[in-house]
């Protein structure tokens, strides 16, 4: 390689990583971040250095009675779910009746100044997120070791092709 190539490698070096720091470094931010918030409600619980579950949906009463089944034979035979019981079968924590998915489907990024702003438009994300008295924690979205490792690594990736070319 004589100097002349060796300057156009540095310049053509010089324009791709203005252009990632420009147009892709955010990007990557915001599409790891989403995808790992989202699997957050595939996980039914948030991954920071581990995945940490979330307890899982109230099936008795303030009497420790089962909310899901069938008491008595009056209605329906003891034992069995009841309607509530089978609409909650099989559903999956934070997944709403019927449509479902519109906690999981309004995270929303922004891309700011120096970053990314992960948020939701729901009023009731804050509550599952953080926790309140009657509410558990169920952690959706926040930092993580696992997304902070996922974004370096891409970089690193994205930073060896430029530069191994």
């Amino acid at each position: 390689m004589d100097q002349d190539d060796f300057i156009r490698d540095i310049q053509r070096q010089t324009r791709e990583l203005e252009q990632f720091l420009e147009d892709d470094l955010l990007d990557i931010i915001e599409v790891e971040g989403l995808n790992h918030f989202e699997e957050s409600f595939e996980n039914e619980g948030f991954t920071d250095e581990s995945l940490e579950k979330w307890q899982p949906r109230k099936t008795t009463d303030k009497r420790g009675r089962d909310i899901t089944r069938y008491r008595t034979g009056r209605v329906g035979r003891a034992g069995e779910l009841n309607a509530y019981g089978r609409k909650n079968q099989g559903r999956a924590i934070l997944t709403g009746h019927d449509t479902g998915d519109k906690l999981r489907n309004s995270l929303k990024a922004t891309k700011v100044n120096d970053g990314v702003e992960f948020s939701t438009d729901k009023e009731y994300a804050e509550v599952h997120n953080e926790g309140s008295d009657i509410m558990p924690q169920r952690q959706f979205m926040g930092a993580s070791e696992v997304l902070n490792d996922a974004v370096k690594n891409k970089i690193d990736k994205t930073l060896d092709n430029i530069f191994d070319q």
